[in-house]
């Protein structure tokens, strides 16, 4: 009914906001350890574009991808399913 569709809106939203959290904690992991896209894709062999959509949030995140990424920055990565 239309509790579980606000419910299903609201599970959506935070998605989109930790989405955007990730990806600005990824942009600043970069530019801490002062890499360029350009390094970064020749290390991970993640195309630049996938890494600067990372970035901004505006691709859908490929958790593949984001390990790759944790990995290289000595990062772990922590997912919580959430009612």
């Amino acid at each position: 009914g239309v509790e579980t569709m606000n419910n299903k809106r609201q599970a959506i939203k935070e998605l989109i906001q930790n989405h955007g959290t990730i990806a600005q904690q990824l942009h600043q992991l970069r530019v801490s350890k002062q890499l360029s896209l350009e390094k970064l894709s020749h290390d991970t062999r993640i195309p630049i574009y996938i890494l600067d959509d990372m970035e901004i949030g505006s691709h859908p995140l490929q958790l593949s991808n984001l390990y790759i990424l944790a990995k290289y920055y000595g990062k772990k990565v922590h997912i919580q399913l959430v009612d």
